[in-house]
């Protein structure tokens, strides 16, 4: 995916996000973010937006944007706000303007525009699921997803516990197949058809949403030792 599609991407989930953070009672719970309320989450995307808003300032030099405290009340609509001015923010900012993030190899807006569009993605699906029921991650944006995930994980430190259990996704709608090795000391990708220890196979979305700890739309495939998920689970957990 290209900056652009990025950044549509934010648009399009930032919507639907706000959407259903408004949508219903603020202190329901969050069942995939465990201990959270609806406002904790809009209190912690409405940070996560004014954060890159300003680093995307940063890198552009224009007027930082407002970003007042949380409310007491009102917080999805605060969050709604905060998300307006990170689209912005990038829709204004050139792809290849440096700023600062935390890869060691990338430093451009690029980069901003990719993990902004991801960490909203997944936790639209947690405010819909707050309300009930959730819809799928776009096919071309959850194959970028699961890409992401690898590059978070090369800037986290390793549980030490990984034994070189294997984990073969197989994306059912799209061509699309990886196969994950852990290591106590490091992990390994190659996109190719292999046999895994653990083998999932079903929609881009879905595997994308297992890799989250976050509940598939509908039937994976489970080909092998579901220990393997536990394993990854150690490796990449996010909140």
């Amino acid at each position: 995916m290209d900056y652009d599609e990025h950044v549509a991407a934010v648009e399009r989930e930032s919507d639907a996000l706000a959407t259903a953070l408004g949508a219903g009672a603020a202190d329901a719970a969050v069942p995939t973010c465990p201990d959270w309320t609806v406002d904790d989450l809009a209190r912690h995307v409405g940070e996560f937006s004014g954060f890159w808003s300003h680093i995307l300032c940063d890198g552009t030099g224009r007027p930082k944007t407002p970003f007042p405290d949380p409310p007491a009340e009102g917080l999805a609509d605060w969050c709604r706000e905060a998300l307006g001015h990170l689209a912005t923010e990038l829709r204004a900012t050139p792809a290849d303007t440096e700023i600062w993030t935390w890869s060691d190899t990338d430093s451009s807006a690029r980069f901003a525009a990719r993990r902004c569009a991801h960490e909203l993605a997944v936790h639209r699906v947690d405010a819909e699921l707050a309300r009930g029921a959730h819809g799928p991650i776009d096919g071309a944006l959850a194959i970028d997803g699961i890409e992401e995930i690898f590059v978070m994980m090369g800037a986290r430190e390793r549980s030490g516990e990984a034994g070189g259990e294997t984990l073969h996704l197989h994306g059912t709608d799209r061509d699309a197949e990886w196969l994950i090795t852990l290591d106590a000391d490091g992990f390994d990708v190659r996109r190719e058809h292999a046999k895994g220890d653990l083998a999932l196979r079903g929609a881009v979305s879905d595997l994308e949403l297992t890799l989250y700890q976050r509940p598939p739309l509908g039937e994976l495939d489970r080909f092998g030792d579901e220990s393997v998920l536990d394993a990854w689970y150690r490796e990449f957990t996010f909140g």
